[in-house]
């Protein structure tokens, strides 16, 4: 009888444990032969990817693009996406998006270029092209403001509507803040929208002032909803979450509210902004948070973009945990960031890519280490999900003088 118990407890205590649902290659390919970093993957329905990643030139860094028709054994020549030679400026989280249309037949292209003739300026640029034939267009400015300031750690999106939004911290309002009780600054937080599929855009429009400076926004819809996320920068170096609301969508955005009051105080810009994304007709979000010196990584959801669910954990069981990204698709939610393991060498070791999903249930999955280095330390990964359960993995592995590598690594369910 206390056999039949065990074997009974054991039953239910294994049922009852977090599985993993996705099962990783074991060796991720680097998507160039040099130096490159800040891999962002798209995943077409008909079984193709496209890449964009950022690599060292004569003249500075460009924005390169390559594209796979069999799901990433081989890969095309790159192509430069920016107009203007080594413009781009790419570091910490001020890196390149890329965005595919809602009929898979445009993509989209976001980044930070330096201004040639004022040093410490920068602009944010897009350039667009067709899906199966890509010539990309002539590059455009995005940012209206006529002086030299700084204008970058640009996010973007394309709304269920096919309207692309782009939203960046911008340094012109640096007399409008409503305090100054904090360190290092703060930015604004602008944005503008176009309906026609990048061609035009509409003015640039301010969102926030008191904007953590160095934390890239995030959007997310669900319904007739668009919602932005940030950190804002409080009294006191207060570092939390908020948000705004539009349900026009894009035009009118309500004032700023917090999705959660952390309390995490940090004299200085931590370098990690929130991550959103849509499923079971919620938006998610995920953000890093060190309030009362416990790191981690935090989930909450709302359905309406005002009520927020209490938060909870994504990072149990690491430590050093930073830079998270949600990623949804065919009903699946699934978050990545890079932590150590709480485990290994004293919790001392390797800085690696974790990743696990959100059931529909609620229930998280197993946390699985999905990317270690080879050498040196994994930074800022990206997340793409297919088809079918496909997963795709990209980050940066720093190599010391050898250079960065953009790598990517594929996953299918288990």
């Amino acid at each position: 009888m206390r056999a039949s118990s065990l074997f009974l407890a054991t039953l239910i205590t294994a049922a009852t444990l977090p599985v993993a649902v996705v099962s990783f290659e074991k060796t991720p390919q680097p998507l160039s032969a040099g130096p490159a970093k800040s891999p962002k993957i798209l995943s077409r329905r008909a079984q193709g990817l496209m890449a964009i990643y950022t690599a060292p030139g004569a003249s500075g860094a460009d924005l390169l693009y390559l594209s796979s028709a069999d799901l990433g054994d081989s890969w095309s020549a790159p192509q430069r996406v920016n107009s203007v030679p080594g413009e781009v400026s790419d570091h910490g989280e001020n890196s390149p998006q890329f965005f595919l249309s809602p009929d898979e037949m445009s993509i989209y292209a976001f980044w930070n270029a330096r201004d040639a003739k004022s040093p410490g300026a920068s602009h944010v640029r897009f350039s667009r092209a067709g899906a199966m034939m890509t010539t990309w267009s002539p590059a455009q400015t995005l940012d209206d403001d006529p002086l030299p300031n700084s204008h970058g750690f640009q996010t973007a999106a394309v709304g269920p509507d096919g309207t692309l939004y782009a939203a960046w911290l911008d340094g012109r309002d640096k007399d409008k803040a409503k305090t100054r009780d904090y360190t290092a600054g703060a930015a604004a937080l602008y944005l503008t929208t176009s309906r026609d599929g990048g061609r035009t855009w509409s003015a640039n429009q301010r969102i926030a002032t008191d904007v953590c400076p160095c934390c890239r926004p995030a959007f997310a819809f669900t319904g007739n909803l668009a919602l932005l996320a940030w950190r804002g920068v409080d009294d006191g170096d207060r570092r939390d979450i908020y948000s705004a609301l539009s349900v026009d969508p894009g035009r009118n955005w309500q004032a700023p509210q917090l999705v959660h009051r952390d309390n995490w105080k940090i004299k200085g810009c931590p370098h990690v902004g929130p991550s959103l994304a849509t499923a079971g007709g919620r938006i998610h979000v995920a953000w890093f948070s060190e309030a009362a010196g416990k790191p981690g990584i935090f989930l909450s959801s709302t359905a309406d973009g005002r009520n927020f669910s209490p938060k909870r954990s994504l990072s149990e069981g690491t430590v050093d945990p930073t830079h998270p990204v949600l990623a949804s698709n065919e009903g699946r939610l699934a978050a990545a960031f890079q932590a150590r393991d709480a485990r290994a060498k004293d919790s001392w070791g390797k800085m690696s890519i974790y990743y696990r999903e959100v059931l529909p249930s609620g229930a998280l999955s197993a946390l699985v280490k999905a990317g270690e280095p080879a050498e040196g330390a994994v930074t800022y990964p990206s997340l793409t999900l297919g088809m079918s359960g496909r997963t795709f993995l990209g980050w940066t592995e720093t190599r010391g003088e050898a250079g960065p590598k953009a790598l990517l690594l594929r996953g299918r369910p288990r």
